[in-house]
């Protein structure tokens, strides 16, 4: 399967569901799924200059430790990390090792066309 398959599905599943919106918005807590985005973001030929990544995470976790830990998934700059999110502690569901990640992308242009490919690949999947 090709990056722009795999990546406009991830974005379907883990994307921002927003109907007015005019940018990418990418999260989730699994590093692999984390570095595959990153890849199909990368193959568009993006400006990684303009990348914002924001970890959220609860407020018993280490902030600089799970912002390096995301920096390495990402091969992102310091530069690219907004201020983290800070969470109460929740006593519902366990907290995850590194918390979230969300990756934003400013490009409405670059949207519409991963929401062109979400169709498309809807309509062949749907086909069959």
């Amino acid at each position: 399967m090709d990056i722009d398959s795999v990546g406009a599905i991830l974005y379907w599943c883990e994307g921002s569901k927003r109907d007015r919106d005019y940018r990418i918005e990418f999260v989730n807590s699994d590093p692999d799924m984390v570095r595959v985005f990153m890849k199909y973001l990368r193959a568009k030929r993006i400006d990684e200059n303009r990348i914002r990544a924001r970890i959220s995470v609860h407020e018993q976790d280490d902030v600089a430790e799970c912002t390096e830990y995301w920096k390495e998934v990402t091969s992102l700059r310091g530069s690219n990390f907004m201020s983290a999110s800070i969470r109460r502690t929740s006593l519902a569901r366990a907290p995850l090792p590194h918390g979230t990640l969300t990756v934003r992308y400013n490009s409405i242009a670059l949207l519409r066309q991963i929401k062109e490919e979400i169709t498309a690949l809807a309509q062949e999947l749907l086909r069959h």
